[in-house]
């Protein structure tokens, strides 16, 4: 936990680009110090078609899903450290957002090693 997942709009970013933005936010959580490196997840959704205000215009959000227990200034830090991250990392963009939720009924399959 946590689970960290961009959405961004598919022309924002290129393969080669992609691992180092999700790194720089898995390092980001990490430094947070609220979680081990272990079990921070980040993927990537990449969208096609978006719009900004009624316009086509470049966007990225991170949803940041933790499990409950944390107080607000402790959620609130995390979305801002994250989002400065976001917005450094990626090339200019019309919005950029992070929501942080709580996973209120999370449950967790994983094979055994």
């Amino acid at each position: 936990m946590p689970h960290l997942v961009l959405e961004y709009n598919e022309y924002l970013l290129n393969d080669d680009a992609l691992p180092g933005v999700l790194e720089q936010l898995h390092n980001s959580a990490l430094a947070s110090g609220e979680f081990s490196g272990g079990n921070i997840k980040v993927r990537a959704v990449p969208v096609r078609y978006a719009l900004v205000g009624g316009e086509s215009a470049p966007f990225a959000h991170l949803t940041v899903a933790i499990l409950p227990g944390r107080d607000d200034t402790t959620k609130n830090a995390l979305a801002e450290r994250l989002l400065t991250t976001l917005h450094n990392a990626l090339p200019p963009v019309a919005a950029a957002s992070v929501e942080v939720r709580e996973l209120n009924h999370y449950r967790k399959w994983a094979s055994a090693d």
